[in-house]
């Protein structure tokens, strides 16, 4: 636990790390989530385009086939030579055509041939599957039906459209609904004499359920709408074909939609747009069935055939929209939830760790005064020491040297009266303060060592270690040593810290080799564990490696002294260069069988 304080601060410096982070996370997810709706109601919009065009275009080639077909009976011989010669067996014989192109097509309701007053002379039903034709004595008048009179306007070769709605029989809406599209013509004969009109009821549902298989249940509906807005193809049952019946006309899409009518009435005639209600894509029916499109050839004086103003119209709900949406939703608010906690851990974190750097810094100032402080007193103490080292090297010599000096006076100016022992003491007297003397020398030597600032530099260990073993065989003239110094040894390092360390360890190989024909000295380079290492190896006299943990203590011996002098510092000064320098020394040896000193810098 922390303290109440460091606690506080912990939790503070969290909410200032969190806080931006979090609203960042939440800034991407937001962006994420718009560019991803973005491409979802792009997507939508494509697929209903492609839906309203597709249906459009199977709209128009069913009129264009209807159109085909109505050309083709107009022009039918049977009907030509019914025309020339009335008379009940080619009145008969167009019956049995009429009911003939019924049965084959299954695409019209009625085919029928009415006069120029509106009286039905020949008429084939399709009967809901059952083609049959219709007596003499069951035929109509339809003269007051609406598209009898617009038909007798035609002039030769044109086609009427009649507008989409419900076929009626005997002035009733017939029961179940029978969607029609009436096309006519009117009929000359060879004298160019018109002598009626031939009718063709086109059953309206089979292109309806056509449009409506295109659309996904449950997600997009496709409409079909009249000039005034009513839908033909709706939403649903109970608002389809509302202008046919006087109680629902208030049913349409004006009523229900009204802001979407008014932009599709005012607008081209395609396009797509978004409401509060949903997605509306439209397209308006092309009003002219013309060139190809129309199906068989256009007489000289006539005109493509003119269709009633239909709009075609996708509509998908923001219920549905939205619903697209939901799992894009929930997978970026799961996301955002998982890096708000992933920020929020992190952000714990963070401020810990600025808590405990904060400490740690703390600490490390303290550290520093107080190493500050401790340098200052090493200094006091090195200038002690140096105080020492003078007082060593000027009041400790001074009688060392009186102390050697009247010795050998004593034994030279009074040798005649003092016997043998007397002589044997004052010879022990100046060995003892030689050998003071010399470890006064050493002391100061490591002294020295421990006090000096390591310089660095590019040091040719060859050349120093063949200097060295030059130096020390013209000491000893009379030793024969074998040597072998590896070329190319070079080391950054302190050359003037490295030659007394050499001048060590080559040394002791030296003096540990005396004993030996031949003696033999090697220095160079290997690989030791993975580690670059250099290395000093002698012949010599080697030592038990049960004592090795002393060899580097000062004053340290592991040898007699009257066989191999020294004091017992070299190896010493030796292990504090090589550690100024960062690196170890070690040593492998067997009693009697030579020595390798290793190092590393």
């Amino acid at each position: 636990m922390f303290p109440a304080k460091v606690s506080t601060g912990v939790l503070w410096r969290a909410t200032l790390i969190f806080l931006p982070l979090a609203l960042a996370a939440i800034a991407v997810m937001l962006l994420l989530y718009r560019a991803q709706s973005d491409a979802s109601l792009t997507s939508t919009k494509t697929s209903e385009q492609k839906s309203v065009e597709v249906a459009q275009q199977r709209f128009v080639a069913t009129l264009a086939t209807v159109v085909s077909d109505i050309r083709y009976l107009a022009q039918d011989p049977t009907l030509r030579r019914w025309l020339a010669d009335d008379n009940p067996t080619t009145w008969a014989d167009v019956g049995e055509e009429y009911l003939a192109f019924v049965s084959t097509k299954g695409l019209y309701d009625k085919v029928r041939f009415i006069d120029l007053t509106g009286r039905e002379r020949v008429r084939a039903n399709w009967n809901k599957g059952e083609p049959r034709r219709v007596p003499e004595d069951e035929l109509q008048d339809k003269a007051v039906r609406y598209f009898i009179r617009e038909t007798l306007k035609l002039k030769a070769g044109d086609i009427y459209v009649s507008p989409f709605d419900l076929n009626v029989e005997h002035d009733q809406i017939e029961q179940p609904i029978n969607p029609a599209i009436r096309f006519s013509t009117l009929v000359f004969d060879m004298s160019g004499i018109p002598r009626g009109m031939i009718v063709l009821n086109y059953l309206g549902q089979r292109i309806l359920d056509r449009i409506v298989s295109m659309s996904t249940p449950g997600r997009n509906q496709l409409w079909l709408l009249n000039e005034e807005g009513y839908w033909l193809l709706g939403p649903s049952r109970e608002v389809e074909w509302s202008f046919m019946y006087p109680e629902r006309e208030q049913h349409g899409l004006p009523a229900s939609y009204p802001d979407a009518w008014a932009r599709i009435q005012s607008g081209p005639g395609s396009g797509q747009f978004t409401t509060d209600a949903g997605l509306f894509t439209y397209v308006t029916l092309p009003r002219e069935l013309t060139g190809s499109v129309a199906g068989g050839a256009v007489e000289p004086d006539s005109q493509a055939p003119r269709l009633p103003a239909w709009t075609m119209i996708a509509f998908t709900s923001q219920a549905v929209l939205q619903a697209d949406l939901a799992p894009l939703r929930q997978r970026l608010m799961i996301a955002t939830l998982v890096l708000l906690l992933l920020f929020a851990v992190a952000s714990g974190f963070l401020a810990l760790y600025w808590e405990a750097r904060r400490s740690a810094e703390e600490q490390m100032k303290a550290l520093n005064e107080r190493l500050a402080r401790d340098n200052a007193e090493l200094d006091a103490l090195n200038k002690e020491l140096e105080s020492f080292s003078y007082s060593v090297s000027h009041d400790l010599r001074a009688p060392l040297r009186a102390i050697d000096g009247f010795s050998q006076a004593l034994a030279e100016d009074y040798a005649d009266r003092l016997d043998a022992e007397g002589h044997a003491y004052l010879t022990r007297v100046r060995q003892a303060a030689q050998r003071m003397g010399l470890l006064i020398d050493d002391l100061l030597s490591l002294a020295r060592v421990t006090r000096t600032d390591v310089a660095r530099e590019e040091v040719d260990l060859t050349d120093m270690a063949g200097k060295i073993m030059q130096e020390l065989q013209r000491a000893t003239p009379a030793r024969h040593v074998e040597s072998t110094i590896a070329p190319g040894l070079r080391a950054h390092a302190d050359a003037r810290l490295m030659r007394v360390a050499l001048d060590n360890l080559l040394g002791n190989a030296w003096k540990f080799t005396g004993g030996r024909a031949p003696a033999r000295i090697e220095f160079g380079i290997e690989s030791v564990g993975g580690e670059r290492a250099f290395y000093v190896r002698d012949n010599g006299a080697g030592f038990d490696m049960t004592y090795a943990s002393k060899l580097f203590g000062a004053f340290q011996r592991l040898h007699d002294a009257t066989r191999f002098p020294g004091t017992g510092v070299g190896l010493a000064t030796v292990q504090r260069i090589i550690r100024k320098h960062g690196g170890r020394i070690w040593a492998q040896a067997k009693p009697n069988e030579g020595a390798v000193f290793y190092f590393t810098l």
